[in-house]
């Protein structure tokens, strides 16, 4: 069984979803951890502290742009068209994964941040399954887990 930990400042339905995803192992969901504690992998779910060690994280937009605490709005602010979120490690920073999401041209910051905040419900807990089984990434995962409308962390399918 391997040992998790979910480090969080804001409870979010994203900690649910990784919870489900990885309900075969000890998942341990926490404000704060020690460096000393033996992890198999430490993932930051809306942390806002910094942790000092190594941990998955997800931030909204396609590194290594908008790396600041407002991407969305950063990202509306500069017309770009596509933004996305990242899935990366923190100590060394290395992106593991990028999913794109497509700006229209009415759209408000906060509804881009709704729909990342559902891109990262519905992939994170895949991407920490990868990540935890050590496991290569496709592609077709994230466009099958997207297109069929699973929120994921439900119980009610196979996602």
């Amino acid at each position: 069984m391997k040992h998790v930990a979910i480090l969080y400042s804001e409870y979010s339905p994203t900690v649910d979803a990784i919870k489900y995803q990885l309900k075969n192992e000890q998942v341990d969901c926490k404000n704060s951890i020690d460096t000393n504690d033996n992890y198999d992998l430490v993932i930051l779910s809306n942390y806002i502290n910094e942790y000092p060690g190594n941990a998955l994280a997800c931030h909204h937009s396609l590194f290594p742009a908008f790396k600041g605490n407002e991407p969305e709005k950063e990202a509306i602010i500069e017309g770009v068209k596509i933004t996305g979120i990242t899935f990366y490690f923190t100590k060394p920073e290395k992106i593991i994964a990028q999913y794109p999401l497509v700006i229209t041209n009415d759209m408000h910051f906060d509804d881009l941040k709704q729909r990342l905040n559902y891109l990262e419900q519905v992939l994170f807990p895949i991407v920490a399954e990868q990540v935890l089984y050590n496991k290569i990434f496709e592609c077709q995962t994230f466009i099958n887990k997207i297109s069929s409308g699973c929120k994921g962390g439900c119980g009610q399918c196979n996602h």
